[in-house]
């Protein structure tokens, strides 16, 4: 994302670090690489994009910490031995669940999706577009950037179909199938 609008004003990122702060959050693809710290406990994944209500005169609160981790297992339900258990050791749906959690308690408002289900089986893909689904319900702004149309049909209100770097379509549920998302993806047009 290079450019665009946000609350109704001309916005261009500068830098991560004033998209987090202008409340965008980002789900990458490469959970593993870019999204979680895999070495690490679960604890100090969900705390690493946290407001400052973690520390005090820059000193961390690891009883806040933990108790902010057990509050996001249980409300995403993620499935681990402990809170002190590395994500290299949960399952590819737990995981993103963390990569999510880590987003809920500072001020995002706009969260973007990149494949949120790649490497994930079906239960955990299951729970996932409920927790997508009751953010958009909870009044955030989803963007889901995905090559799988069955997940788009399901999930989105409205499309806009890239191809060869530019919108080509832009498309309202009742106009959503994976014919036209698929037709749309590889150049074509409508006959």
């Amino acid at each position: 994302m290079t450019q665009g609008e946000l609350r109704g004003k001309p916005w261009a990122p500068h830098s991560p670090h004033l998209s987090v702060e202008q409340g965008l959050a980002l789900v990458p693809e490469e959970r593993r690489k870019e999204g979680i710290f895999i070495n690490e406990a679960i604890p100090m994944n969900l705390s690493v994009s946290a407001d400052d209500s973690f520390s005090r005169w820059s000193l961390f609160s690891r009883r806040q910490e933990l108790r902010w981790a057990l509050e996001i297992m249980q409300r995403l339900g993620v499935r681990a031995s402990g809170p002190q258990q590395k994500l290299a050791r949960l399952s590819g749906g737990n995981q993103q669940k963390v990569a999510i959690g880590k987003w809920l308690r500072g001020n995002a408002e706009v969260l973007i999706f990149d494949e949120p289900t790649k490497g994930v089986d079906i239960k955990a893909k299951q729970d996932l577009f409920r927790l997508i689904d009751g953010l958009a319900r909870d009044g955030k702004g989803i963007i889901y950037a995905s090559g799988e149309f069955s997940e788009l049909v399901g999930l989105c209100d409205r499309i806009c179909v890239l191809w060869d770097g530019r919108v080509v379509a832009e498309l309202n549920a009742a106009d959503i199938d994976e014919e036209t998302l698929l037709l749309y993806s590889t150049g074509g047009t409508p006959a």
